[in-house]
C-alpha cells in the first residue's frame, strides 16, 4: 500500500518535491497539489492523504487553522504533516520534533 501525500508548494520547491517523490519507489503516491493553504483544506476534505508535505512559509498560517480543524473534526488532519525549510535543510514534523541534515532517503524514511 502505497503512502498518500498532498504537496502544499509552489514554483522550483514544488518541482523538486515531485521530482524527488516520483523517483522513489511505488510505496509513494502524490495524490495532488495546492498552492495554498486554502486549496489545500478543500483537497484534504476529498483526498485524505496520509502525509501532507507543505513549504515552511505556510508553516504559521496552517498551524493556528490545523489546531481549529483538529478540535472539530481531528479526522481531516493527515497522519504526519511536515514542514520543509529548504534554506536550513530541515524538515519539522507538526507538534513533534526537527529533523536536520535531510537527505532524499531520510525525507521517504520521516513519510
Amino acid at each position: 500500500m502505497s503512502i498518500r501525500v498532498l504537496l502544499v508548494s509552489r514554483g522550483m520547491f514544488h518541482d523538486g518535491l515531485v521530482r524527488v517523490l516520483e523517483d522513489r519507489p511505488a510505496d509513494v503516491e502524490i495524490i495532488g497539489s495546492a498552492e495554498s493553504w486554502a486549496e489545500a483544506k478543500g483537497m484534504m476534505e476529498e483526498a485524505h492523504p496520509d502525509v501532507l508535505i507543505a513549504d515552511y512559509h505556510y508553516a504559521e498560517e496552517m498551524m493556528a487553522d490545523l489546531e481549529r480543524i483538529a478540535a472539530h473534526d481531528n479526522d481531516l488532519i493527515p497522519d504526519r504533516i511536515l514542514f520543509v525549510i529548504l534554506d536550513e535543510n530541515k524538515v519539522i514534523l507538526y507538534k513533534r520534533r526537527q529533523i536536520t541534515d535531510i537527505t532524499i532517503d531520510r525525507l521517504i524514511e520521516v513519510l
